[in-house]
């Protein structure tokens, strides 16, 4: 069961398998369905971590795994401060799974409000 608003720190760091461009950070049709409707992100540890982390879950050459040479990165202070926020979102292959969500829901997902989002990511290639 999904405990929703489990709080995360502002401290924290989120990454993002495929990069913080706001190409990749659009809602997907069952990311709109989600309570509340959300992108996924990784929780905690470093770009090379969460590259790896996917990797073990789907494998080195699943479309995960390749998408997973790029992480985007950002501050969980810095998504907030424009918006959008970060809870919790455990599963059992990914403890430290969290969504990234806008207080406005689906509507909050505008071009407008992911170009901002855009920029409080940090690439990290070559993963």
């Amino acid at each position: 069961m999904l405990v929703h608003n489990m709080s995360v720190s502002g401290d924290e760091v989120a990454h993002r398998i495929g990069g913080g461009d706001a190409s990749n950070l659009t809602l997907k049709p069952a990311e709109e369905k989600l309570d509340p409707p959300g992108i996924s992100v990784l929780i905690g540890g470093t770009p090379e971590q969460a590259a790896a982390d996917i990797r073990r879950v789907f494998g080195p050459r699943s479309a995960l795994g390749k998408f997973a040479c790029v992480v985007g990165n950002a501050e969980i202070q810095a998504i907030r401060a424009i918006g959008f926020d970060v809870i919790a979102a455990p599963t059992n292959n990914f403890p430290n799974h969290g969504r990234l969500i806008h207080s406005c829901g689906i509507t909050g997902f505008t071009q407008d409000n992911l170009a901002m989002l855009a920029t409080v990511f940090t690439n990290k290639g070559g993963l």
